[in-house]
């Protein structure tokens, strides 16, 4: 048996051999360089995350350069190029998405009676635009909702007078603007994909950009989608019973003017014209979708101004019609006679393709939803 004393001893033996251990491992150069790093780190990463809620804050900006001025690409937040500034005012109206920084743009210098003039409405911020916010999605919608009711969506494949309708509307004195193009970006397959993480907060996003837009142009304007849209008309059914529109034409003169202006190729042009077709068959079933056709407004289109105005809850004059119909409602824009080069084979294709025997069914049952006109 060990004596008291001895397990004292070895007790106090153990003590000085930690206690050199200790000293030896953490009075090192080593180990002071390591809590110096750490320290450094720290430091480091509280300077980041104070520049990143800064960098998280609404930005001013001043437009120094525009990039895709004359062109009708789809919106993007490389179309500026732009400087820190902390002056300009005016109303904030929104311009497009920037997913990869999750922020929008927004044009805050923009006339927006202007803007509802305006043959497009992106082209118009595009070339007018002298300052810009950029804002956080978490900092979004700027102004609070005050519509309950959501824009009335027109929707076509493009070519179909859709713009002078917007014209129309303008005349009229009924809220309403060309081709936005943050729903554009949004109704595309890469955001639209069930399997994308990011497609909730995107959606989220784009409405409340809309919520904004609603918010300077007053309750349910009325909101002419690019044809891209018309790929998912889900998207727009935010509330049940939405009102929306679809403007048609007969295939064979709409494959002329698309060929004419875009040169697109058979193929692209029957998908298109097809999926305007589908989405109409979405839309009815709201419960709520006018239909309209190029050809009644070329043959009277009092009537189907008036017809849009019972649907609308909105008289539209003639002299409305009258005065949309006196200039040319793209003048000024890149489309404004365009011909692209050999459309006219690139037509008689789309014809022959949407004649051909494998399209018989899918023709029939979609132009069997189209009244007879």
């Amino acid at each position: 048996m060990h004596s008291p004393h001895q397990g004292t001893f070895y007790r106090e033996v153990l003590a000085k051999l930690l206690k050199a251990v200790m000293a030896s491992r953490f009075g090192t150069k080593k180990y002071r360089i390591a809590v110096m790093k750490r320290g450094m780190l720290h430091r480091h990463y509280m300077m980041t995350m104070r520049k990143r809620d800064k960098m998280r804050s609404v930005q001013q900006r001043l437009v120094r350069h525009r990039r895709n001025a004359h062109r009708i690409s789809i919106a993007s937040p490389h179309d500026f190029v732009s400087t820190r500034c902390r002056d300009g005012s005016g109303v904030a109206l929104p311009y497009c998405l920037d997913m990869a920084r999750r922020r929008a743009l927004y044009v805050y210098d923009a006339d927006a009676k202007a803007m509802q003039a305006a043959s497009f409405y992106y082209l118009h911020l595009r070339q007018t635009a002298q300052h810009i916010l950029s804002v956080p999605f978490e900092c979004l919608p700027l102004s609070p909702r005050t519509a309950q009711d959501d824009p009335v969506f027109l929707f076509s494949p493009g070519r179909v007078g859709s713009t002078l309708i917007s014209r129309v509307l303008a005349e009229a004195g009924i809220a309403s603007v060309s081709e936005p193009d943050f729903f554009t970006q949004v109704a595309r397959p890469f955001w639209q994909s069930p399997l994308n993480p990011l497609r909730r907060s995107v959606t989220d996003a784009m409405w409340k950009l809309s919520d904004d837009l609603c918010s300077v142009l007053g309750a349910a304007p009325v909101v002419k989608l690019r044809a891209e849209c018309a790929a998912y008309p889900e998207l727009f059914l935010r509330q049940p019973g939405v009102r929306t529109i679809v403007l048609v034409r007969d295939f064979e003169s709409w494959s002329r003017s698309t060929a004419k202006v875009f040169g697109a190729g058979p193929g692209k042009a029957v998908r298109k014209y097809l999926t305007a077709l589908r989405c109409y068959e979405v839309l009815r079933q709201s419960g709520n979708c006018h239909l309209m056709r190029y050809e009644d407004w070329v043959h009277d289109p009092d009537a189907a101004a008036s017809a849009l105005g019972r649907f609308l809850g909105a008289p539209i004059g003639p002299e409305a019609v009258g005065r949309a119909f006196a200039s040319h409602s793209q003048a000024g824009t890149p489309l404004m006679r365009r011909q692209r080069p050999g459309w006219e084979e690139k037509w008689q294709g789309a014809l022959a393709l949407w004649h051909s025997p494998r399209l018989v069914s899918a023709r029939a049952r979609l132009e069997g939803l189209l009244p007879r006109a």
